[in-house]
């Protein structure tokens, strides 16, 4: 027993037993963090594969060295001694949780707010800095200034400048309705010669009657409104000029509900221009002049460490969010002001969409050709459900652990040099970090091996082509590398199944298996391939060998050559 005992634990320690995801390694301090030729990290002059997760209480860091992750990122702040953060007060302090729980840090570059960036820089385990998340997250940006009257409650999810958004189907909530009052300011002083008003009908709402409109305070018009859908024009008698124009409500068609909507106010000009109108438009969180100068003041205070920066997948080809013009204008920008760029997209947690887990492929694909040659892609991979987007949490499709391995998979196929997990949920109650079960026995398992894996992930191009076909013409794609003299093939099956393109949000996919012909330039035929952590080999055929592939399943393959 004894005997076998040893064995095992040698078999662990030299990663070659793959049952068993392997302990971490205690992390080196940070001497020197710089980006290789293959767009890696390395530090202390080693290739280093960042594993990582975002803004956790330190109370979860036990879980997460359990999933054998290796990076931290963000800051969680508190004063209360009981919240597991023993008084954290600063981002210093609470990177240096951080690196006692076994962890490098990727700090904030806020360091005005939240603490001194000498004792940041002091820290062992610094990493890297990090610009403020999303600086290309969409906002809707108007001029309109409509203002209710003080007796109006307002209705967030309404706001007063739809009333001059131009879309006839959105509406504004008045409550009260009749009584209501709200007041147009344009951006400077107009004249029209005429009025319209868009009521909205709805069941059991009541619908606006009798309206005045006063310019500049003085009374304007004085209409009665149909009970009906659709604009409702008036001449004034005589052009009116005015700065402001206010609105009210006399009476209403009554209705169950004590409130009601107007959908738009107009004022046409005598070329018959809508003068109120004020479009919104969708504009970035932040410009590429402040990320650049963000970028400026972190290098100002620490030249030493990289910086990274997080974007949505608002990029891809497949979004619409912005116009092509303003994407080519805004993302080369965002990213010739940092070091690492990554991105997230969470088709399952964020969209109940598992038929599109094949965007993590296309956005590191895209966003590797915006990053160019020389600059390391990270990917944000999704691992648990709960999301704040999907209202109903009993209908949210679960994120599976094929489902997270496939995405990691395909992302370092892709060519990303980094990983990092959203672990958040806000159903059925928030916490930051949700894994649990069979999601963090497989984080566990599949972390311990990519990091065993990193210097052949991240080692340089191999020289001879390698290509994958999979039957039927499944979706497939392989990445080859060479170290240390030996050829390394990492491929997989990303096929989501026949109908998946036609499936609908909320709908499971059905992915398919099916055998795959690799061809390898100068493969001699009789040459033994290693299946990596599989305990098995494969001979080749000459230029080529075979495999089979399970459902999102990835092979490893090592052959010296």
């Amino acid at each position: 027993m004894r005997i076998l005992t040893t064995l095992l634990m040698a078999l662990v320690s030299v990663g070659v037993w793959s049952g068993c995801a392997a302990a971490q390694e205690k992390l080196e301090p940070i001497q020197k963090v710089e980006i290789g030729d293959n767009c890696e990290l390395r530090v202390n002059g080693k290739p280093f594969l960042p594993i990582a997760v975002w803004l956790q209480d330190p109370k979860n860091f036990p879980a997460v060295r359990e999933a054998n992750i290796n990076v931290v990122g963000g800051y969680y702040w508190s004063k209360d001694e009981d919240s597991g953060l023993g008084g954290t007060k600063s981002v210093s302090e609470y990177g240096a949780k951080v690196w006692e729980a076994g962890f490098y840090f990727v700090a904030s570059h806020m360091v005005d707010h939240l603490g001194s960036a000498d004792d940041l820089k002091a820290l062992p385990g610094l990493l890297a800095w990090i610009h403020d998340d999303e600086p290309d997250l969409p906002r809707t940006e108007t001029d309109a200034n409509v203002a209710p009257g003080k007796q109006m409650k307002v209705n967030a999810g309404t706001p007063f400048a739809r009333i001059v958004d131009g879309v006839n189907h959105s509406w504004t909530v008045l409550q009260p309705l009749a009584g209501g009052e709200f007041t147009i300011v344009p951006k400077e002083p107009v004249t029209v010669v005429s009025l319209a008003v868009w009521p909205t009908i709805s069941e059991g709402l009541a619908v606006a009657k009798e309206m005045e409109f006063l310019g500049d305070g003085k009374l304007l018009l004085k209409v009665t409104l149909e009970n009906k859908k659709g604009q409702q024009k008036f001449s004034l008698p005589e052009p009116a000029t005015f700065k402001e124009l206010t609105v009210k409500v006399l009476s209403e068609y009554p209705g169950a509900q004590g409130w009601g909507s107007i959908s738009e106010v107009e004022g046409f000009d005598a070329e018959g221009r809508n003068l109120l109108l004020s479009k919104p438009r969708t504009v970035p969180k932040m410009t590429v002049e402040e990320v650049a100068r963000d970028y400026q003041l972190i290098k100002q205070t620490d030249p030493s460490r990289p910086v990274m920066m997080n974007l949505t997948a608002k990029f891809m080809k497949e979004r619409q969010e912005y116009a092509d013009e303003a994407k080519q204008a805004m993302y080369p920008g965002y990213i010739a002001h940092c070091d690492l760029v990554g991105f997230d997209i969470y088709p399952v947690y964020g969209y109940n969409m598992p038929n599109k887990i094949y965007w993590v492929a296309d956005g590191v694909t895209e966003l590797r050709a915006l990053a160019g040659p020389k600059k390391p892609v990270y990917a944000w991979i999704e691992t648990n459900r709960g999301s704040p987007w999907i209202k109903d949490y009993s209908k949210q499709i679960d994120v599976r652990p094929e489902y997270t391995r496939a995405e990691v998979w395909m992302a370092l196929i892709r060519g990303a040099t980094g990983i990092a997990y959203f672990t958040h949920a806000w159903q059925p109650e928030y916490t930051q970090f949700a894994p649990k079960g069979e999601m963090l026995k497989e984080l566990a398992r599949l972390n311990a091996q990519l990091t065993r894996l990193a210097p052949a992930i991240l080692a340089p191009a191999a020289k001879a082509k390698v290509a994958m076909t999979l039957s039927d013409d499944m979706a497939c794609h392989v990445k080859a590398t060479e170290l240390d003299g030996a050829l390394y093939i990492f491929a997989q099956n990303i096929d989501l199944g026949a109908d998946a393109a036609k499936m609908k949000q909320g709908q499971d996919i059905t992915p398919r298996g099916g055998k795959a012909t690799i061809t390898v330039e100068g493969l001699k035929a009789g040459a033994t391939i290693e299946v990596v952590d599989e305990g098995r080999t494969i001979t080749a055929d000459d230029g080529s060998f075979s495999d089979e592939f399970k459902p999102l399943a990835e092979h490893v393959y090592k052959m010296v050559r």
